[in-house]
């Protein structure tokens, strides 16, 4: 997990479209950030995408058959977070 802060969730995931990454979804509901964390693993057999609304943690599981899969994390002020799930064909 990559920590950081600073920029909005766009400019964020436009970066990881311009390396060759797609956006796929976003889970959660988006708000103003404090900070940014990023989960990514290309030899792990699925990425897990968790998320917090109202207190209360989600998740799905992304299976890494055809794609990679990267999740972009913000945390948002309120502690609530939000993901964005990204893909790359393998």
């Amino acid at each position: 997990m990559i920590f950081g802060c600073g920029k909005n969730p766009e400019s964020i995931i436009s970066e990881w479209k311009q390396d060759g990454w797609s956006y796929v979804t976003t889970h959660g509901k988006k708000g103003p950030i404090d900070r940014t964390g990023t989960l990514q693993g290309k030899k792990a057999q699925a990425v897990e995408a968790a998320w917090i609304e109202r207190g209360q943690r989600k998740t799905k599981i992304y299976n890494q058959t055809q794609y990679f899969y990267a999740v972009l994390r913000f945390i948002r002020k309120d502690k609530d977070e939000f993901v964005v799930v990204m893909k790359k064909r393998k």
